[in-house]
């Protein structure tokens, strides 16, 4: 059939009709005002998922895709990577649909009538930004494969080089492929469940060192001295290897054993003014220089009007990058976090920057709750804020009505989930809160993730 893209939706993909009408279509690799043929690939109540055969007339927005595995229009059916899925879009059109997809989450879940949606703020580094990368290894065709699964499967689709990684941690990449070959190290099938090596985990800095760490099924290593010697002669910016193991047949990558192999404990990060030192399992934003935009903003929501909080709570702080982002701007700062690894490489970041005001609790925010009361409790009405960066889940409500608490008057909310924000963003709205500001952050070029900031103000002073 033929369709016309109309817009892009929150998943991703274009939403389209058919010419004369009927059942919207959700249609990948699409551009809004694309005309289309597409075949329809599964059907649901109200709508229908279909894929592009072929493209007759492109959108003002479409552009070639850079990365030669990604999705192209004039050969459908070739094998694309799913790791990238918007390199068919200009930069332009890129931050416009990323503010369409949190304008319609808004209007949609949040039930706002006209969502005042700020313009996306762009990434400064749209290509080879990510300093975090995970790539499941396999084999296909007798052949040791590398790469990202193809989208909406578990076919690794492999890669001579990736655009969006730094050239470094490629290398790291394609190096350990060749050891396979050399060591003879057995690779994981996750059909039978058997094989060593699952997945590389690879994390970078912006002054080109890595730290590496092999994902493995049982906690041995074939070879590892002579694997050790071997990446160390061949890429020189390699600090540290680590190992982790994942014995269960699941597609959770990472297990809960970790153990140093070689080299550095940790990687140091340079995040604007702060120094982060960073342990491989730890949450790190994966795309620095635009972390740096993010927090900007977030202090920028946080601090209007000439507000300054006697008291702030950073929620789901990771290794405390955001509560030493504002510790100036604030009278002290109390950050919660579940991950005990993170909560140690906060207290390092604390002495790191000689940051004395802030504070980091172990634990989930949930079970935190009566310790944050406590902490409030001092707090004249209205002195104290919460920054709040949680999972792609959204808040859990004991949170959220924890911010009920007097002593609050403004809440900045930083999300990787348009669709739990806005439905976190009703609640709120129901519960005396008014949303004040929403501003999108493209911290993910070249993907339809867009990272969403939120203030929140109390209704009732």
């Amino acid at each position: 059939m033929r369709l016309r893209i109309e817009r892009i939706s929150p998943g991703g993909s274009g939403l389209g009709r058919p010419e004369e009408g009927g059942k919207i279509h959700f249609v990948p690799h699409t551009a809004p005002g694309d005309l289309i043929e597409a075949d329809i690939t599964r059907v649901e109540q109200g709508f229908h998922h279909a894929r592009l055969t072929r493209l007759l007339q492109a959108g003002p927005g479409r552009a070639t895709p850079r990365c030669p595995l990604h999705f192209r229009a004039d050969a459908p059916k070739s094998p694309a990577c799913g790791g990238c899925s918007w390199q068919h879009l200009t930069p332009e059109a890129q931050l416009e649909g990323k503010r369409a997809v949190v304008r319609d989450c808004m209007f949609r879940i949040a039930k706002l009538r006209e969502p005042q949606v700020e313009p996306t703020l762009p990434a400064p580094l749209p290509w080879r930004y990510r300093n975090k990368v995970q790539v499941p290894f396999g084999m296909s065709e007798g052949k040791v494969v590398a790469g990202f699964y193809a989208a909406g499967s578990h076919r690794i689709v492999d890669f001579p080089d990736c655009l969006v990684q730094p050239e470094a941690s490629v290398r790291i990449v394609l190096r350990v492929k060749e050891l396979v070959r050399e060591l003879r190290w057995q690779v994981y099938d996750e059909d039978r469940g058997a094989g060593w090596l699952r997945h590389l985990f690879v994390r970078t800095n912006s002054d080109g060192k890595a730290l590496a760490a092999m994902v493995t099924r049982t906690q041995d290593f074939p070879g590892e001295e002579k694997a050790v010697k071997l990446l160390r002669e061949s890429i020189p910016e390699l600090i540290g290897l680590h190992q982790n193991v994942q014995p269960e047949k699941t597609s959770v990558v990472l297990g809960p054993l970790w153990r140093r192999v070689w080299g550095a404990e940790r990687i140091e990060e340079r995040l604007g003014r702060l120094r982060l030192s960073v342990s491989p399992e730890a949450f790190l934003q994966v795309n620095t220089p635009a972390t740096e935009v993010l927090y900007a903003l977030a202090a920028e929501m946080l601090t209007s009007g000439g507000f300054r909080p006697a008291v702030a709570l950073d929620l789901y702080s990771g290794i405390g990058s955001i509560a030493l982002w504002i510790a100036p701007l604030c009278g002290r700062v109390l950050g919660v976090e579940e991950n005990r690894g993170a909560v140690e490489d906060a207290w390092e970041n604390a002495r790191l920057n000689d940051v004395r005001n802030a504070r980091f609790l172990a634990g989930s925010v949930e079970t935190g709750l009566a310790k944050l009361r406590r902490e409030l409790a001092g707090a004249a009405p209205g002195s104290a804020a919460a920054v709040l960066d949680p999972p792609r889940a959204g808040c859990t409500k004991p949170v959220l009505k924890a911010l009920s608490d007097r002593a609050l008057s403004r809440v900045v909310y930083i999300s990787c989930n348009p669709a739990t924000f806005a439905r976190d963003a009703d609640w709120l709205s129901r519960h005396g809160w008014k949303l004040a500001r929403v501003r999108p952050v493209d911290l993910f070029p070249q993907t339809h993730h867009v990272e969403t900031v939120g203030l929140f103000l109390r209704k009732y002073p």
